[in-house]
């Protein structure tokens, strides 16, 4: 890092709505600015069609980090080709999207932190004693230079990055959590919504506690655990653990390292794995069919226990509410 932002900047963007004791007074918005753009590299990406209630950009030196936070809204961040964060800031006050210029009953800081940016919200506090709490949330769509550390968080909405070279966090408590084209660790969290993630390179991580899990294309150390949904992996190379109280199991495993773990309490298993690899097997459900024409050992209707090529790697698989299915990779 060729140089360290030592300076605090503090952006303490406060425009409180006003209150009469007889209710809210209504502001007009005239010539709202309406932002479209497509964010970043990726193919496919949603366009974005709301209004900006406010755009910060910060110059930054290379590798990045920003670490962004807020209430209630969605977060989407991406990688653009220049030196430079950028924030754009969305506010929904009462079911109405702010533009430009509009009062909203929010605190936000934006702190310089080193190589990078913290973003920190609170709701504005309603005082008055006939005064009544707005409903508000604010979000965030975010451009960073690709290699930028990432950590995203939010109480109430959806969370997303994508074409990243670094660590990348992804928490949520009440939406889903989308990551795609990563090189570097993954954190994505959820308390109540799906995990997606596509094309990473580089452990991952994915918990939810009240969703699905799909995973397609990685390679690295992965563990996807979820309370209340199915997990479906696909082209995924690595140690692999995964586990599901209320769901499926689906995965096309290409290569294995140190271990498979497939584990559900509420549904079947389908495991495709690599042929030529040594690998321990052990399977068991309410029936186990295997395909493997190589596997020498014990075999009954309702456990495998068993090796191909001489044994080695540990495989897992057991559901106690479902089949389990087991065949090489085509």
């Amino acid at each position: 890092m060729d140089r360290v932002m030592n300076t605090k900047r503090r952006f303490i963007l406060i425009i409180a709505g006003i209150f009469l004791l007889t209710g809210l007074l209504s502001v007009s918005n005239p010539g709202s600015s309406i932002f479209t753009h497509a964010f970043g590299t990726g193919k496919g990406m949603p366009t974005t069609e709301k209004p900006v209630w406010h755009t910060e950009r910060i110059e930054v030196d290379v590798p990045a980090y920003i670490n962004a936070g807020t209430f209630g809204g969605s977060i989407t961040i991406n990688s653009h080709d220049r030196n430079e964060i950028e924030i754009r800031i969305h506010v929904r006050k009462d079911g109405s999207w702010l533009s430009d210029g509009d009062e909203a009953p929010v605190d936000i800081e934006i702190n310089d932190a080193p190589n990078g940016v913290e973003i920190k919200v609170e709701p504005k506090r309603a005082g008055g004693l006939f005064r009544s709490k707005p409903s508000v949330s604010v979000s965030y769509d975010i451009l960073v230079p690709l290699w930028t550390e990432v950590r995203a968080s939010t109480s109430g909405g959806s969370v997303s990055a994508f074409d990243i070279l670094h660590n990348v966090s992804l928490i949520t408590s009440g939406g889903p959590v989308t990551v795609e084209r990563v090189t570097g660790e993954v954190l994505a969290r959820t308390s109540g919504g799906p995990i997606t993630a596509r094309d990473i390179t580089g452990d991952l991580t994915a918990r939810t506690s009240g969703g699905g899990i799909r995973i397609t294309d990685a390679k690295g150390s992965l563990v996807a655990r979820t309370s209340g949904g199915p997990i479906r992996l696909d082209g995924v190379s690595g140690a692999i653990e995964a586990r599901t109280s209320g769901g499926p199991i689906d995965a096309r495993i290409l290569h294995l390292e140190n271990h498979l773990t497939l584990s559900t309490s509420g549904g079947s298993i389908k495991a495709i794995i690599p042929r030529g690899q040594g690998l321990d097997i052990r399977a068991s459900g309410s029936s186990v069919r295997s395909r493997l024409d190589d596997l020498t050992g014990d075999v009954s209707p309702r456990s495998v226990q068993g090796s191909v090529h001489g044994g080695g790697i540990p495989v897992e698989l057991r559901t106690t509410g479902g089949s389990v299915q087991i065949e090489y990779v085509d």
